[in-house]
Formats: structure tokens, sequence, C-alpha cells
């Protein structure tokens, strides 16, 4: 395959792979050196049966798999990592060295009973987060992906900055009112801060100013710094001084590493997030957790803490008291449903982290933190104790809980991630807006009770959230660069001419416009028979025609001409309007799309009485190369840098291991045609054009939209008693074709104006409802943005069609829609608002059948897919 074009993705610097292998070798030899010493420790202690063993090393190594995946994923994303390395080291690595020792940070005694489940609802969260986190990474991408072409304007951007620099400077005031009512308490230690916080209960709003100059503290200077590392100037002077209060308000004299290394956390990792060496950051903070952090608790002030800064290994500190997240759990595990009558109870833990920052509401749940009352109900020697999110969640709603918080907590993360396709995809301002102060929050978060911290992550959401919004506003037109097009090129049907064959199987003088006179409508609204429009119903035996059509595509952004050809065995059909076209056509590109799929009288409904069939020999691909060879020597046909644009309509009916694409690169070099770019159309969902030798696909919708996910929902007035068709969605049928991925291959966009085969499938025909010239203007823009940000001017677009009648897929000018459409495919003219025909009524019979159809066409998808991905893994071992 020909290296194509990338306009948009630097590719990865050497250094940069430098880093990322710098990363995974670092990642590695950290988790060895910690989790088989820990691993030796627990397999040689006498007293945990081999039962518990084995769950205890199946979690740890789990976590480390999840860890080392996460540090070396194609989307890296700090939060992420910070999530993994915590859950190894304090539920990984930590449960292994207590249950060894059978000592617990808090002196508490467990059943190997309580300790498996404790062991299970790790893996449980763990897993249900991961789920999360992969489904709305895929969501977050396709949804990106369907607004190529959106991003925030100039305009936008401006707005952003302005709103961003407000709440600096709201910031700042906050900050000074704070210092101003705290005095020197805020420099004296956790137990003088506390002391004056209580006696400052009584000043109306100094809780939430408290509550604004921390949580600020930990979020806003973040996101100023990677809101200018992403375009937004916002000043550098305002930055400095919203990080010099920040720190004054997270200051280490507060006593609180929360707050003081939250602040760290986010603020360092904003200058890195988004770069390969954010991903050594998760790991420097892990090494940081099981060396130093038990003796970071400095000047706390009420007689507790460390005196000094100091050194442990994993296998002492690990015991420590910091490290109780899996003791607590296991506490919850002992108490499931025996809570003390007279705390809180489940409710009231749930709904307390909602209300703690609400002014007014926040007396009503004071102490309700589910550490803390746990730690009560089961007489622990300290009861200002933390409680992971594991434990929190599972208190609050048992195993339901779990998997809700974490399914919660990994979307949100999920979101914060950056997406996958980044080829395409350019840089959002807000892209990693708030991926380093989550960061730091879930440290607090899975450690310590969401009654302490939920306020927090919901104003670093809320201000991403706002600062997304104003850059949004203002307009939702899809802009294109129009310094590198793509070419547009229109599929082009032959079939308006008589040819003898047809004469003998539809009856004399038939054409595509018999078919287009005889259609019925199937519903209220539906507009048929259609009528030509401008050009008439056109006979292509006249090549006059040809020369009005291609007037008519150039002067309204259509390219090219891709013409089906119809070769059966050395018999060709159809063939006069492109042998006209070669002899006396019009001065516009051509190319072929060589239609080998055998014809029957699938139009009336005898789907297995073949016409005439496409049969292959050994010397198939020889001798329609000698048709072809004629085409490739045209001066007009289509080359994409410099090879000739091949099309094969049915790549998957080629006879496997035959070489057609290799025989025909070895006869066009033969012939001096230069070489081919050979392409298979998508004519069923997940087409490899590696497989077969090919360059690249062409999408070819509607196919592989016939599913659940593009059907009317909506029931239609007025369905026909007899209609046994599909009834499916436009708007929803371009979301999907947007919302694609990206393959590993080169797939081209397409885009097909509406379709609707009531011509020649009659009662059985696939309509999709809703077509109108802006929702078609708008889904071609998005794959011309697509093409033109992967291969620039190299790229190509395929609309589906010019001129299928029959398929109520065309460009041509009609009598009910005029020239809409065609001129909703120029570059420079947005469409015309049109309503849509469609009336919505009660359901019916007709509209129930479809509904069942296309449930049975997404199941019929997924065995495609699945099979195909088979054959693409047992074709490359």
């Amino acid at each position: 395959m020909r290296a194509k074009k990338e306009v948009t993705q630097r590719p990865p610097s050497p250094e940069d792979s430098r880093r990322s292998r710098l990363s995974a070798w670092a990642h590695a030899i950290f988790i060895a050196a910690t989790l088989i010493p820990a691993i030796a420790r627990l397999a040689l202690a006498p007293d945990p049966g081999w039962g518990l063993k084995a769950l205890a090393f199946t979690t740890a190594t789990l976590l480390a798999v999840g860890l080392f995946r996460a540090a070396v994923g194609r989307r890296f994303s700090l939060a992420w990592g910070v999530f993994w390395i915590w859950a190894y080291i304090f539920l990984g690595l930590a449960p292994l060295h207590q249950i060894a020792l059978g000592r617990f940070p808090w002196l508490g005694e467990y059943s190997e009973g309580t300790l498996a489940v404790a062991l299970s609802i790790v893996l449980l969260g763990t897993v249900v987060a991961a789920v999360a986190e992969g489904i709305a990474g895929r969501a977050k991408n396709s949804a990106q992906l369907a607004e190529l072409g959106r991003e925030p304007s100039p305009v936008g951007i401006g707005r952003m900055r302005s709103t961003l620099i407000g709440i600096l400077i709201g910031y700042v005031v906050v900050v000074a009112l704070y210092v101003a009512i705290t005095g020197s308490a805020l420099f004296q230690g956790k137990q003088a801060l506390g002391e004056r916080l209580t006696e400052n209960a009584g000043i109306p709003g100094s809780g939430t100013l408290f509550f604004l100059a921390t949580a600020g503290g930990i979020v806003l200077p973040a996101v100023a710094i990677v809101a200018r590392r992403n375009g937004v100037t916002v000043p550098i002077w305002l930055i400095v001084v919203t990080t010099l209060a920040a720190g004054c308000a997270t200051n280490p004299l507060t006593g609180s590493r929360f707050l003081t290394g939250g602040f760290l956390v986010a603020t360092v990792g904003a200058f890195v997030v988004g770069r390969e060496i954010a991903r050594l950051m998760p790991l420097g903070i892990g090494v940081t957790l099981i060396s130093v952090f038990p003796s970071l608790d400095l000047m706390r002030g009420d007689d507790t803490g460390s005196s000094g800064i100091a050194f442990a290994f994993p296998a002492e500190s690990l015991v420590g008291f910091d490290f109780d997240a899996f003791e607590m759990l296991a506490r919850a595990v002992t108490l499931i449903g025996d809570l003390p009558s007279d705390g809180p109870g489940p409710l009231m833990l749930l709904v307390a982290p909602f209300i703690r920052w609400v002014p007014f509401l926040s007396r009503l749940v004071t102490d309700m933190s589910t550490g803390r009352v746990v730690a009560e109900a089961t007489n622990a020697s300290y009861t200002n104790l933390s409680m992971p999110l594991w434990g929190e969640a599972f208190t609050v709603g048992g195993v339901l809980g779990v998997v809700i918080v974490f399914a919660i907590l990994g979307l949100v993360i999920g979101l914060i991630r950056p997406v996958r396709d980044r080829r395409v995809l350019r840089p959002y301002p807000t892209r990693f807006l708030i991926d380093a102060p989550i960061a730091a929050l879930l440290m607090i978060i899975l450690r310590g009770s969401l009654y302490e911290v939920l306020g927090y992550a919901l104003f670093a959401i809320t201000i991403a959230a706002a600062l997304r919004l104003v850059s949004r506003s203002g307009g939702t037109a899809r802009s294109v660069d129009q310094s590198a097009k793509p070419r547009t090129i229109a599929f082009y049907l032959p079939q308006f001419h008589t040819i003898p064959e047809n004469d003998e199987w539809w009856g004399k003088g038939f054409t595509e416009w018999a078919n287009v006179r005889r259609a019925e409508p199937q519903f209220h609204g539906h507009p048929h028979p259609r009528r030509a429009g401008e050009l008439g119903e056109y006979d292509l035996s006249e090549v006059a025609v040809m020369h009005d059509q291609a007037a008519m595509a150039r002067a309204n952004g259509v390219d090219a001409f891709c013409f089906y050809f119809y070769w059966f065995g050395g018999k060709r059909l159809l063939e006069r309007p492109l042998d006209q076209y070669l002899e006396a056509g019009p001065d516009m590109p051509f190319c072929i799309s060589w239609a080998n799929e055998s014809w029957s009288r699938r139009w009336d409904g005898k789907e297995h009485e073949a016409l005439i069939t496409q049969e292959y020999a050994e010397s198939t691909a020889e001798r329609i190369f000698g048709e072809f060879l004629p085409l490739l020597r045209d001066p007009r046909y289509l080359r994409v840098d410099g090879a000739a644009v091949l099309m094969v309509h049915r790549s998957d009916h080629l006879p496997s291991g035959t070489g057609y694409a290799t025989t025909w690169r070895r006869l066009a070099d033969e012939a001096g045609v230069g070489p081919l770019h050979i392409i298979a159309a998508e004519t069923h969902p997940g087409i490899d054009p590696t497989l077969y030798g090919f360059d690249a696909a062409a999408e070819f919708p509607p196919v592989g939209a016939n599913t659940l996910g593009s059907a009317q929902l909506s029931p239609v007035a007025g369905v026909s008693a007899e209609f046994r068709g599909r009834l499916m969605s436009y708007a929803r049928l371009g979301r999907h074709f947007m919302r694609r991925g990206l393959p590993n291959f080169v797939r081209y966009r397409s885009v097909v104006p509406g379709w609707d085969n009531t011509a020649r499938r009659g009662a059985n025909a696939t309509i999709y409802l809703g077509s109108t010239p802006r929702l078609y203007h708008d889904w071609l823009t998005h794959a011309r943005v697509s093409e033109q940000r992967l291969r620039g001017d190299s790229g190509l677009v395929f609309v589906n069609a010019w001129n299928e009648w029959a398929e109520g897929a065309y460009l041509e000018p009609d009598a009910h829609h005029g020239r809409t459409y065609l001129e909703a495919t120029r570059w420079d003219a947005p469409a015309a608002h049109r309503r849509s025909d469609v009336e919505f009524g009660r359901p019916t019979y007709g509209w129930a059948h479809s509904v069942a159809l296309t449930a049975a066409g997404s199941v019929l998808q997924t065995t495609r897919r699945i099979r195909t991905a088979a054959t693409r893994v047992l074709g490359r071992r």
C-alpha cells in the first residue's frame, strides 16, 4: 500500500518514541520490583489458605496489568494513570503484605471469608471502571469525529479566554477574602486552622469561601496552564498570581496533605499533561507513596503526624496506618446491612456528599463520612479514618452500589482521556483541561470519603463544562479549509438507455425510467413516482446528455464520475455510455467500479432467478484487465498521487487466493499505464481491503446501517398494509457514518443524499426518511473535512450517487426538490433548509415489521464482523 499524506498529525518524534519506551521499561521494572517480593512474602506465609492467597495474587496481578496498560496505551490520561497506580499500591500490594503478616494498620481481625469478599469487591469495581472507561472513550471519540469541522472558532476561543480570565480574577479576590477572615491561623497548622474555621462558622459565606479557595487552588491554576498550552492566551502574569494565591490557600502549614498534594499534583501535571513525559508522573507518585508518603504529614500542630521526612521500603510502609484502605474495606464488609441504628443510614450516607458543600445545608450532614461511621461501628482505635471508594460504595449500596459508582467513575475518566483518532481530530482547547485536577482529586476520592471531596470534583467538571460551552457558542456550521480539497466523486449508473438484454428480461424499451414511473407511495406524503427535472427522462445513447451532466456536476462541486462497469465472462453490458464518454465525452475526470455481481430478478422479488451470472475462471483477471486498459490510458482517467483509481464493487466475491490485485498491477506495469490504486467498495460491514491486496476501501452508504442504530423508531403515518420493507432514519444514518472510528487501513468517506428503492422493491423497499439538503450538506462537509485532514488533496469522497433514480439516491434535479441537493454539494454554498415530508402517526404492522427487520440486521451485522475479524486473524498467522 502506498503511503498517504497526513496533513494534521505530526508523526511521533524519536524523542517521543524514546520516552514511550522509557515509560514502558520504567513501569515494568517498578511492577516487578514491588510485586514479586510481595507475592513471595504471601506465598511463604503459613496462615492464609491457598484460596485466599490465589485471590490476592490475582487481584494484585490484574491491577499491575491495568497499570502497565494505562502507562503504555495509545490514549494516555494522567487521571487514568493515577487511578491504576493508586489501586495497585493500596488495594494490590498492601493487601499482599498485610494478609501475609496477619497484621492490619488498625489491628483489626478478619476471617478469610471477609478478606475474600473485600478482594472480590476490589476486582468488581476495578473491572466495571475499566469497562465503563472504554465505552466512554469510544463514545467520546465517535462524538468528536461526528463534530469534525465544528471545532471552536477564533470567536469561540476568544469567549473562552474572556470567561477564564474573569474566573481567575474572581478566584484571586476570593482568596484575598479567605486570608482576611482566616488570618495567621492559615499558617499555624491543622489544629489552629480548624479552630479558626469553627470560630468563623457564624460569618455568612465563610464555608463557601473555604470551599472556593481550596477547590479553586487545586483546579484553577492547572486549568489556566493547560488552556494557555492549547492556544488560549491567558496572560502569564495572571496565571502566576492565581498560582501564588492557590499556593497560599493550600499551603503545607495547614497540615493537610490533601490540599497541598492536590495543588502540587494538579499544577505540575498541567505542565506535562498531553506530553509523553506525563506517562512517568503516576509512576513518580507511586514511588513517593511507598517510600516517603507516611512521613509527609508534617506541621499538623496537634501532636500527630511526622517530625521529619524519612524513607521506608514497601515491606515496611505498606502495613502502616497510611495504607489502611484495604482494612477499611474489610470493616465495611463486616457491617454490610448492619449499620448502627442510632447513626446515619445508607440513604443519608448517599446524600451527604452532595449537600456537604451546599450553604445552609452542610450542617445537616456534619461528620457523616462513611469512614467515620464504619470506624465507630467497628470499634476502631482511631475513628477519623478514610474509607476507599470501593468500601464507601459497598456500604451505601452493596454490590449494586459498587457497580454504579465505578461505572460513573469510569465514564468520567473516559470522557477526560484524549481521543484515539488524533490523525483527523484537531486539538480542542479543552481536550486536557481537567485531566490534571481530576488526577489530583482521584488520589483523595479513591482513599477518602466522597463526603470530603465530591464538591471539589464537581467544581472541576463545572469549570470545564462552562469553558467548553462558551467556546462552542455562536453557531454550529461546519468549516473547512479551502486550500487542500479532496476530490468528490459521484457514482454513475449507465442504465438509462435500451439494450437487447433488458428488452428480453423486462420488456421492450426498458430503461431505469420504467422502474421510476411505476413506483407507488407506501405511506402518507411518500413522494412517488419521482419525476425528472430539467434534464428530463434522458437517453444516455445521446452523448450530449453527458456533456450537460458533466457541466452541471462541475459547477456544483462534483469532480469526477465513477461509472459502473459490467463485464460477465467476456460479455459487457450497458457499455455504450462509457464508450461514448471515452470517444466524445466531456473533459471531466472519471474512473470505473467493476460491478462484479450477478444479475437476478431481485427487483421484482424473484431473488434466485438469475439473469446473467458473474463467473470466475483462471484467466478472468487477465481478460477483464484487457477491457480496463483503454480506459486507463485515457488522460481524463482519475488518479491519486499518480495511480489510477480502480474500484471493485464486490471484493468479497473474488475467489480467495487468486491474487487479482497482484495480476492487475503486473499487467499495468507491462502496459505502461502506471501504478494502480485499487479500492474495495464497503458493500458489507467490516471489509478489510488488505485481505485482497487492495490499497483502500470506500464506504458505500447506506450499506452497513440497516440496523436498529439507524431505524425509524417513531411510527410513520399511513403506512401501507402491504408494506414489508424497512423504514429507516436518514438523520441517524448520517450520524452513524460520521461517528465511525478510523480503521488501520485507508477507508475513504462516502455520502448518500437519500435512499428509497421503492421503484425497484415496491412494498419490500428500504426507505430512509427525513433526508433534507441541509442534512446531506452537513454529512458531505464532514466527509470532506475528514478526508482533507487525513489525506489533503489526495483524499477522495464518494457520493452514492449521481443518478440512481430507482434507489432514490441521486443529485440530478427533480420536480420535487429542484436543484437543492445538487447545490448542496457545492463547497461554498450552504444548503437551503427544507423540512422533511415525513408525517408521524400511530404504530402499524408495517412499522413494527420494519423494526423487527432492523433488529435482525443488527444481529447479522455483528455476525459478519465476527467472521471478518476471525478471517483477518487466521489469515495473518
